[in-house]
């Protein structure tokens, strides 16, 4: 679905990755681990080009990413990129502003042009499958953590991706609100959605995993 081919990472002096392969079979579930400082949430954001690579080739089916684009076909690949993929949070980005069922339908509307009432249906159905249905027309404020969480995976799944990316979803939850989310996310994964999720939990990434991707400590 994804592969990164030869990708090199740097900061400044120190390189996170070189020469990096990687490969997101579809249906399947990629976890990645490693101690903080890694590099697994740079990864990850790699895979939706929210971190550029420095060297190497990023794939998308026919779509290609090579290192050094210029900045305006690098821009437009992108594009073309993160409309197969979506990115789930973990600080879950929700708009303050605006209602449950409006976060959930803005990203149809302003990215695709959908008229909110062809995809409010879709959207209920969405917040259902995450079991906040009865959530629609509260506000953020309103939500606990593990609440906000899967509002945050039902606005992502909005877009129809290919690809679903989960930056630490259960890192600041108690135990009840991590067990709804990981419900949420085994669902999708049993739906055959392709996942890449970053976790600290090594016994919950063993337990979703499908490839286990374990990155060494970063040094220097």
């Amino acid at each position: 679905m994804i592969s990164l081919r030869a990708v090199t990472k740097r900061f400044g002096e120190r390189t996170l990755f070189g020469g990096f392969d990687l490969d997101l079979a579809p249906g399947k579930t990629t976890v990645l681990m490693g101690r903080s400082g890694s590099g697994k949430s740079t990864l990850l954001r790699l895979l939706n080009q929210l971190e550029r690579h420095d060297a190497g080739t990023l794939r998308c089916g026919e779509l290609e990413i090579p290192a050094g684009l210029p900045h305006g076909e690098w821009q437009r690949r992108t594009l073309q990129l993160r409309r197969r993929t979506a990115m789930v949070f973990q600080s879950y980005q929700l708009f303050p502003h605006l209602s449950v069922l409006d976060n959930v339908t803005l990203a149809p509307r302003v990215v695709r042009g959908a008229e909110r009432s062809a995809i409010e249906a879709k959207a209920r159905e969405l917040l259902a499958q995450v079991g906040m249905a009865a959530a629609a027309e509260r506000f953020p404020a309103r939500l606990s953590g593990g609440e906000a969480q899967r509002v945050a995976i039902a606005r992502a799944l909005a877009t129809d991706p290919e690809v679903l990316l989960l930056d630490e979803p259960t890192s600041a939850l108690d135990p009840n609100s991590t067990a709804d989310v990981v419900a949420v996310i085994a669902d999708l994964k049993r739906r055959g959605m392709t996942l890449a999720m970053v976790t600290h939990d090594p016994d919950l990434g063993r337990s979703l995993a499908d490839q286990l991707v374990e990155l060494p400590r970063l040094r220097g």
